[in-house]
């Protein structure tokens, strides 16, 4: 039970699925199109990576509960397994039909007063990251934790840098939303003054909704938009052609632009704050900085703002060949410590402690 279209929350499902297959099981997926607001609203889509066998078209977001009991009925599903799914009173009479329902919540969205109706439509939820799982204990709710890996399809991506004597920084943006802190970043890439430098910010956004730079950092001729939509693997090539990704976030769930960096062998600018600092360790595979406290994400954890200071000096740290090959290998040696067979296997324990 996941949403199923091009973002980060739909990719976690559908390597979850992946993960199901391979563990010698027979999925099929309830496909939530994306809520009536926002950008791409009702996205769902069935095409490129997204054109599978088993997929179910969900009528909207809130799925009807004889929705999810014919899909159910249809294809004699035993577990439910959703992410970030609080239609708890359907679940919960999913459950009363006999069937096992599995879940996790990302930390920035659930919150203390949601424990009462998740227990009542969840078997089990599990955490995929030691800080949602400390919090979540810290609550009564003990969770286990199903540790996040690298995707073996990241793996398969070809690394080709350009040797032109150019060092290019990726930002992930995605849909630039609230915790992308896209401004930061480029206003501490805009004061640089090494010509060698570069900045892809890699959007899937309208050009429009970038109105908010400074004009400094829109006259940058070493800052590149590549905006809009993007097939996954020519999408997944372009990150990887670069050669530092600089990722700092006002919170995160999950951060998979981090297990990306891993599995190209990139080194990593963040701040030092949770998750991202469980993936990245400075002058490890990659560089942490300090952060400011910048209130809170909707379920009350501690939203920050990297330091823009910092962020600079970080850049300018990278612009150093040196430095980049040693953290290229740490970043390639977080693989083995972040292998898809951990997820594998964390995710086998749950599906077989029913």
């Amino acid at each position: 039970m996941t949403k199923w279209f091009n973002r980060g929350q739909p990719i976690v499902g559908r390597y979850i699925r992946s993960a199901v297959d391979e563990l010698g099981h027979e999925s099929f997926v309830l496909a939530r199109p994306r809520r009536e607001q926002g950008p791409r609203p009702g996205a769902l889509e069935r095409s490129g990576i997204w054109d599978q066998p088993g997929v179910t078209e969900a009528s909207s977001f809130q799925v009807p509960l004889d929705e999810y009991l014919s899909w159910i009925a249809e294809n004699e599903i035993e577990v439910v397994l959703c992410d970030q799914n609080y239609q708890f009173d359907e679940l919960a009479s999913v459950r009363r039909h006999g069937v096992r329902v599995i879940g996790r919540f990302v930390w920035e969205h659930f919150t203390e007063e949601h424990l009462g109706p998740a227990r009542e439509a969840y078997d089990l939820i599990y955490s995929v990251t030691e800080c949602e799982q400390r919090r979540y204990a810290s609550w009564g709710l003990e969770t286990p934790r199903v540790p996040w890996g690298i995707h073996p399809e990241l793996l398969g991506i070809p690394v080709e840098r350009l040797d032109d004597g150019l060092v290019r920084f990726v930002f992930p943006g995605g849909f630039l939303g609230h915790r992308k802190p896209l401004e930061p970043v480029a206003e501490a890439f805009a004061r640089t003054s090494d010509p060698d430098l570069r900045l892809i910010i890699k959007a899937q956004v309208e050009r429009e909704r970038l109105g908010s730079l400074s004009r400094r950092v829109r006259r940058d001729r070493r800052i590149e938009f590549r905006l809009g939509d993007e097939e996954w693997e020519p999408h997944l090539r372009a990150i990887a052609a670069c050669d530092v990704c600089i990722t700092p976030s006002r919170w995160e769930g999950l951060g998979l632009p981090l297990y990306e960096a891993m599995a190209f062998g990139q080194p990593v600018i963040t701040n030092d704050d949770p998750p991202m600092n469980e993936v990245v360790s400075d002058g490890v595979n990659g560089l942490l900085v300090r952060s400011h406290p910048d209130g809170t994400a909707r379920s009350g954890i501690p939203a920050t703002r990297p330091d823009a200071g910092a962020l600079t000096e970080a850049i300018e740290r990278l612009a150093d060949p040196g430095l980049r090959s040693r953290l290229d290998a740490g970043a390639r040696s977080r693989r083995d410590q972040l292998s898809w067979e951990r997820t594998l296997a964390g995710l086998g324990r749950l599906l077989d402690s029913g």
